[in-house]
């Protein structure tokens, strides 16, 4: 008998009767893409399409939407950041990728017509439950010389000339209100030239916002950018004091939602959790 409880419980200690099993070992294969998409609430972002959009409801039809994305890690079960180490190709190089979703057609007749729609690149395999990325570039890159610098950050359609620097996101379009132009530009402002001035020392907005999306599984997940969550306490058809749209300026009035809602900070108010990027599975 006693041998006969014995074994019984070396079987429920074999089988984890009573006691929490350990995590499971890391099973998935390395990964090699992630996916993004551009939608407008339910409908998906396309050049030649009308969405209504922001505080009055106006008709929206856009023009251009790029962004540039650096610092992407996966986050595992442990809460570590794993880098997804980026593959240099037209739209990736030096560790940044730009996300294209414009494709010359329509209103979008100045931007190019190569779409750019995942990130390639590795990250070994593991149990992943985040994905992280800064939306921008490091300072580093920010400033260089657009005429020579390679893919991705040879685009003078995303590069400031007035700031000395690039556009971190660049969201275009005309409204019912604003026939000429609503223009999103997101980008380091109060930038200061040291005793060379091809050269910037610093800036007072480096307005990089770094995103953390959860419940993210790499077989399966796509980063959305969400253009109506982005716009959702603009009033698109009025202008107000300055630039024509937001164009990270320090007291640009039409900028304040939308940092709000990338989860930057503007003048004294505080960044709050972003609301433009979220995952779909």
């Amino acid at each position: 008998m006693k041998r006969v409880a014995l074994s019984s419980a070396l079987f429920l200690a074999a089988c984890g009767g009573g006691t929490e099993m350990p995590p499971p070992e890391h099973t998935h294969d390395a990964v090699t893409e992630l996916r993004f998409a551009a939608k407008v609430g339910a409908q998906n972002f396309a050049c030649g399409s009308t969405y209504t959009l922001g505080t009055t409801a106006t008709q929206y039809k856009p023009r251009d939407l790029r962004f540039y994305v650096s610092n992407v890690a996966l986050i595992d079960e442990d809460g570590a950041e794993v880098p997804f180490k980026l593959t240099a190709n037209d739209f990736q190089g030096e560790d940044v990728g730009l996300l294209d979703f414009e494709d010359a057609s329509g209103e979008c007749a100045n931007g190019t017509a190569a779409l750019n729609t995942k990130l390639v690149g590795s990250a070994p395999g593991g149990h992943y439950k985040s994905v992280v990325f800064t939306l921008g570039l490091p300072f580093a890159l920010n400033h260089k010389d657009a005429t020579a610098a390679a893919k991705p950050l040879d685009s003078s359609a995303m590069f400031w000339s007035w700031a000395m620097g690039y556009k971190f996101l660049k969201l275009e379009g005309v409204t019912t209100g604003l026939p000429s132009g609503h223009n999103v530009h997101i980008g380091s402002t109060g930038c200061m030239a040291g005793s060379d001035p091809n050269s910037i020392t610093g800036c007072s907005a480096e307005n990089r916002a770094r995103i953390t999306l959860s419940d993210y599984a790499p077989t399966t997940s796509t980063i959305v950018f969400d253009v109506e969550k982005l716009l959702a306490g603009s009033d698109l058809d009025v202008n107000q004091a300055g630039a024509p749209g937001c164009m990270s300026g320090a007291t640009d009035t039409d900028c304040p939602p939308i940092f709000e809602r990338i989860g930057l900070p503007f003048g004294s108010a505080a960044a709050t959790t972003q609301t433009t990027f979220s995952i779909t599975n």
